[in-house]
């Protein structure tokens, strides 16, 4: 069996998709920049009172990756994503209102989150190593991506 080089997560396949409900009383502007504020690179689509953004490639998650790492939400999010991991799959949920200000607030139920939390979705055959990357501390893996220019 051949051992993957931890350096070329860059070349990992990865989906992610982020999704909310669009309330009546909300701007639909506004909560477009919301999943523009977590998924990097992404383009935002309205369609029937929902709104979802579908993008591909690790790069997608970084602003994930760095807002996590800010709040020392990493124990919480590897629970979640233990807890909602299906095969190749998993997800989580963020607070719209934090996510419109740039900051990633993990919730772990629909409650938690007035006008609707934000599904993030996480979709790759190597899910192990992209969640490792996700959560991993920045000076261990510099080397990894250092590719990467943020």
């Amino acid at each position: 069996m051949v051992e993957k080089n931890s350096g070329d997560i860059q070349n990992e396949n990865v989906k992610l998709k982020v999704e909310t409900v669009l309330n009546p009383s909300e701007d639909p502007e506004k909560v477009k920049k919301c999943l523009l504020n977590i998924a990097n690179g992404c383009k935002p689509i309205l369609s029937d009172g929902h709104i979802e953004a579908t993008c591909t490639g690790i790069l997608s998650l970084h602003h994930i990756r760095v807002g996590v790492r800010s709040k020392s939400s990493l124990g919480v999010l590897r629970k979640l994503l233990e807890w909602n991991r299906k095969g190749n799959l998993t997800w989580f949920l963020l607070n719209k209102q934090a996510a419109y200000e740039d900051v990633i607030s993990l919730v772990e139920n629909y409650e938690e989150s007035p006008l609707g939390p934000i599904r993030v979705t996480i979709i790759s055959d190597s899910l192990d190593r992209i969640i490792e990357w996700l959560l991993s501390s920045r000076d261990r893996d510099r080397e990894q991506t250092s590719f990467l220019t943020f």
